[in-house]
């Protein structure tokens, strides 16, 4: 299992670099993968998806909702590394109704 706060400062990183990556979990999924890979010596070309899949915790890889709650946690943290454009204000809209919704059922 990765550090959570080693995930969290690579996400980081990786959305202070790559603007694209603020706005798609996958580009930013697939940053991390290619970090990990390099450092571990996996060619994640050569992985199915299945063995990808079934063997992501002993490859030492982090998991797809790790580094969208480190994203997420960054992007709350540092605003400047939020989304932009259409995705910064589809995430805005969806967040204001979870929160209207989560008062409503408490």
């Amino acid at each position: 299992m990765n550090d959570l706060k080693t995930v969290s400062a690579l996400v980081k990183q990786i959305l202070e670099d790559d603007v694209d990556a603020r706005n798609s979990d996958n580009v930013l999924y697939l940053e991390v993968l290619r970090y990990y890979a390099s450092k571990k010596g996996i060619d994640l070309c050569q992985l199915s998806v299945p063995d990808f899949l079934m063997n992501m915790e002993q490859k030492g890889l982090p998991a797809f909702e790790t580094v969208r709650r480190s994203r997420q946690k960054v992007q709350a943290t540092y605003p400047d590394l939020a989304a932009t454009g259409v995705v910064g204000a589809f995430r805005a809209r969806n967040e204001k109704v979870y929160r209207e919704f989560a008062k409503s059922e408490v």
